[in-house]
């Protein structure tokens, strides 16, 4: 099939980069997927999220590649998988098998493309992760694969972030933002040609769009450089970035104003707190300074991972102080800084905020208003979600008021800024209500005493003679699901949630032991103990039993009858 991409590597993602690319699959299930080179599959991971369902290969030159979203593995790792998922009663499984136990060459199918875990529609996740750090490489920029890509990349909007110092603390405040426009020659510019009035020192952001020939989703830029005068004053490289730092991608992003759009608002400079190793040598990271009087040429350069890239080229110019500038109202606040630890407490509300939880110093507001109805407590405002968190912070509400019978209903519920009501989690001890959340906003005391709901996916009367699953819906109105399970007759039975949905699969245990060692020292050293000893028997046992092989093979086809979703046949990705 034509290789066309939904996704790229580095896009910023909620508290995340994308660590790979995602490959179309025209909408369709059941595409084969083939190893990109020789190797070993090194680890297993089914999960009701994420990559669903997902294969990692080591190669003999230490890169390790992921398949993810798979609707399936192959039939022997299908057996393998399905008899630890009844040993260890868990449908979650991430595992590392023996090497040599499912040995792989280039070119060799390893399971059908799928939709499964965290997926928003059917395609390939890839991704190549080098050496024992398993860190992401830019999948493209460094040729491992080539996509069809002549289109570089759009710049659509330019921010400018002035930095002034209010209580000893720089506060970074968006002053601009304008459209911006394509040149008869093809670069870019500012509807005006009048330069730019900026204030002494901050950086520019930009909102930018890539796209691959071919397909229309937004993807994430490669490259970006800043210059004034001729001179370079900031550069980054999105590529390496380890899975431990990718919460950071707050800091790169122009926050809230990424959140509000398809594409990124790339930040043109380094945050305080933002340690990514994507940036370069330049000694003010990109904060700039301009001088009054003066006129400065400024030049930002935006890559995408094919080399095409885009030049917005402007004057800016140092605004008066005579009233030329917008005057902007100081604001207020307690001084918190990034690299501190601040604790507060007083009036029914205590939080804290460690070293490390902002990616720059701020000024904090709070706020009280009286108890609402449906609260067992005041509402508390934490400075602003606006502003993302690195690091979870600590909040605990008074209590002491609370009736004993729903001390152990208690939790922290949270007010978003549509004003819909979730939870943030916690519980009750000594008297207060405590959650970590990495998220400020409005918090207050919630309980919750509605179980959850369980509802049947099939009529009263539905006939299971010949049906491999069972469907059920579970729901909860507030707190959400925090554990379950399922029997038949009393045994164990496999399930796949998938948001609300849970398959139950018709299969009985057998004698119901659990043959785990304890460990997973059966993968992890590669030695056969006793559960591979017993999965080989069971092997032997189902070659013996062909009946029972064409059912097992049947029973994983999710969502077989669903008309969303069309099985492809023939066709491969290969890569």
């Amino acid at each position: 099939i034509p290789l066309r991409l939904s996704a790229n590597y580095g896009e910023l993602r909620g508290g995340h980069f994308h660590a790979g690319i995602d490959i179309k699959t025209q909408g369709v299930i059941g595409k084969p997927v083939f190893a990109m080179d020789d190797g070993y599959v090194s680890r297993i991971n089914v999960s009701p999220g994420g990559f669903g369902k997902a294969l990692y290969i080591t190669h003999p030159d230490g890169r390790m590649t992921v398949y993810g979203h798979l609707e399936r593995f192959t039939e022997p790792i299908e057996a393998y998988v399905h008899e630890l998922q009844y040993a260890r009663k868990t449908f979650a499984l991430d595992f590392a098998p023996p090497e040599t136990r499912f040995p792989v060459k280039r070119g060799e199918r390893i399971g059908l493309s799928g939709n499964r875990g965290s997926s928003g529609g059917p395609h390939l996740h890839l991704e190549v992760r080098e050496g024992a750090a398993q860190r992401p490489l830019n999948v493209l920029a460094r040729g491992f694969l080539k996509v069809p890509d002549t289109i570089p990349p759009v710049v659509k909007k330019l921010y400018y972030v002035s930095v002034d110092t209010v209580q000893g603390i720089p506060l970074h405040t968006v002053r601009l933002s304008l459209p911006v426009g394509r040149t008869a020659s093809g670069g870019y510019a500012l509807p005006d040609t009048v330069p730019l009035p900026v204030t002494a020192n901050g950086y520019f952001a930009v909102e930018a769009e890539e796209k691959k020939n071919g397909t229309s989703n937004p993807m994430g830029i490669y490259e970006a450089e800043v210059s004034k005068d001729g001179e370079p004053c900031f550069s980054m490289t999105v590529d390496r970035i380890g899975f431990e730092l990718g919460r950071y991608s707050y800091a790169v992003a122009l926050y809230p104003e990424s959140r509000g759009t398809r594409n990124g608002v790339y930040r043109l400079c380094a945050l305080p707190n933002n340690p990514l190793p994507i940036y370069g040598k330049d000694a003010r990271r990109g904060m700039l300074s301009f001088e009054e009087g003066r006129t400065h040429r400024m030049e930002i350069t935006l890559g995408d991972d094919c080399k095409n890239r885009s030049t917005l080229a402007f004057d800016v110019r140092l605004a008066s102080a005579d009233g030329t500038d917008e005057e902007q109202d100081r604001p207020s606040g307690i001084p918190v800084r990034w690299n501190s630890d601040y604790r507060y407490g007083g009036e029914g509300l205590w939080f804290a905020i460690p070293r490390g939880a902002l990616y720059e110093s701020i000024l904090l507001r709070m706020q009280t208003k009286p108890r609402p109805a449906y609260g067992y407590s005041p509402l508390y405002t934490v400075h602003t979600p606006d502003v993302p968190l690195h690091k979870s912070i600590r909040v605990s509400i008074d209590a002491s008021e609370l009736p004993e019978h729903l001390q152990s209903k208690a939790l922290i519920g949270s007010i978003g800024a549509d004003g819909r009501r979730s939870s943030a989690g916690g519980s009750w001890k000594e008297g207060k209500v405590s959650t970590d959340t990495r998220s400020f906003g409005t918090f207050y005391i919630a309980v919750d005493t509605v179980p959850p709901r369980i509802a049947p996916a099939f009529k009263a009367d539905a006939d299971f003679g010949s049906r491999e699953t069972i469907a059920v819906k579970i729901s909860d109105d507030f707190s959400g699901i925090g554990s379950y399970s399922a029997t038949i007759d009393g045994q164990w039975a496999r399930r796949q949630n998938r948001d609300v949905d849970a398959l139950f699969r018709r299969q009985a245990l057998g004698e119901g032991q659990d043959p785990r060692t304890g460990s997973d020292s059966d993968g992890q050293q590669g030695k056969p103990g006793r559960l591979q000893k017993e999965l080989q028997a069971v092997a032997a046992r189902r070659q013996a039993n062909a009946a029972e092989t064409s059912a097992s093979s049947q029973r994983t086809k999710r969502n077989s009858g669903d008309s969303r979703f069309r099985r492809a046949g023939g066709e491969a990705v290969r890569l």
